[in-house]
Parts: C-alpha cells; structure tokens; sequence
C-alpha cells in the first residue's frame, strides 16, 4: 500500500512538473498586429562596437553566452519572437549593463538590438529601429530558424 502511495505521488509531481515544462512564457506568445523589425546596416554596425564594449564580457564576443549568462543567438531570441521589441528594451534599459544597469542610452541599446538582429539572420530594412520605448510596443522580433 505504501508503494503505491509513493508511485501515485511520484506520477503527480513528473506529470505536473512535465506541464509546467510545456508552458511558454508570456513574452513568447505572437501578436496580432505587430509589425516586423527592422534596422539600417549602420545602426547594426554601431550597435557591434557598443556590443564588444559593453555587453561582450558576459555574454561572450560571438553572444554565446557562458553557463550563468544566456546567448543572444539562437534560443533566446526565438523566446522573445512573436512579443513586442519594447519588452525586452525597456529591459535592457534599466538592467544592463549587469555591471553598470540603465547607464546606456536609448540609442545605444536600439543599436544593440539592431545588432542581435542581424546575428539571429534578420536581413536589413530600409527604417532604423526606433530609439523609443512606445514605438517598439508596436514592433516585434521576427521568429528565427534554429
């Protein structure tokens, strides 16, 4: 009897812990409505310099990440995909730097996304990635390939 008391408390807790799993965050859910990013090729140069300078030391010169810092390629942008831009902006403003948090300007970090942008495969436009938080509410990351 006992056993099977622990078995049927065991299968509980997987089979809960598995659809715990299975819930995507908030932020990955798609918009309707949102218009695709887009950034110029000297907004995403700018942003490589202000990346190797302020972000690159955690986050690793090819934004690979290190085991207590995420990558910007790959996972982590395919988990802000679909949310609008100004989400992870308006974090990025007052966060980062991890060693100096909300100490860049609206313009560097737009430079920076428009950086991580071309990383993750998202091709050049015609429009720079605006610099405001309330334009990028209408803005969203595209989904990516892994």
């Amino acid at each position: 009897m006992a056993r099977q008391s622990v078995s049927s408390i065991l299968q509980t807790v997987v089979l809960g812990g598995l659809s715990l799993v299975a819930i995507t965050p908030a932020h990955a859910a798609p918009r309707a409505g949102l218009a695709p990013a887009s950034y110029i090729q000297e907004q995403a140069a700018r942003g490589a310099e202000t990346y190797k300078e302020a972000c690159a030391l955690c986050h690793g010169a090819s934004l690979g990440g290190a085991f207590d810092t995420p990558a910007l390629k790959g996972r982590f942008v395919a988990n802000w995909a679909g949310a609008p831009l100004r989400d992870l902006f308006d974090y990025m403003q007052r966060a980062m730097p991890l060693s100096a948090p909300g100490t860049l300007s609206a313009e560097d970090n737009a430079d920076i996304l428009a950086f991580l942008l071309q990383e993750n495969g998202v091709k050049p436009g015609k429009k720079p990635l605006p610099a405001e938080s309330a334009a990028l509410a209408h803005v969203q990351l595209p989904k990516i390939k892994l």
